[in-house]
């Protein structure tokens, strides 16, 4: 079995990014992408420079991951980043 790669797909439910960090089944578990430092009283995690090639301002990262089925997203993008300190939380 080969070792899952983390990456980018468009998340149809927000039709934001999303960073989908693991799969299990028809699931994958994921972060959500923003362009907001903070979410609620949360600070999101900051990714500068943003690997959306359009995109000029910095990316943030939810921190609470969530998990959905794989129907709800994209094909993956193409943003060039491993993002090593964001892990599956198991």
């Amino acid at each position: 079995m080969s070792k899952f790669k983390k990456h980018f797909r468009i998340y149809f439910k927000s039709n934001h990014p999303a960073y989908i960090v693991d799969e299990e089944g028809d699931y994958y578990f994921f972060h959500r992408v923003t362009s907001s430092p903070k979410s609620g009283t949360h600070k999101n995690w900051k990714i500068d420079p943003n690997p959306n090639p359009r995109k000029h301002t910095p990316m943030y990262i939810v921190k609470m991951e969530q998990k959905d089925k794989k129907a709800r997203f994209s094909k993956k993008l193409d943003y060039e980043i491993d993002i090593v300190f964001i892990k599956r939380k198991k």
